[in-house]
């Protein structure tokens, strides 16, 4: 709710959690607060897992499994 709400904070970005400084992506948020902005914030959250995941992919060394 709180990116729905107009303030950009995330904690993997602000807390530096695991591995995600090593990806590419950024902050979901709207400004609008109301449910539209929370559903517009969640689908686009999944839009930006979905390039991390792709990235995350992308750095897998081959090889012979």
């Amino acid at each position: 709710m709180l990116r729905a709400s107009g303030i950009e904070w995330d904690l993997r970005k602000v807390d530096h959690y695991e591995c995600y400084d090593e990806f590419d992506w950024e902050v979901q948020w709207q400004k609008e607060g109301d449910s539209l902005a929370r559903y517009l914030v969640r689908i686009s959250e999944m839009t930006e897992s979905i390039k991390i995941i792709q990235q995350a992919l992308e750095g897998i060394p081959g090889g012979a499994l």
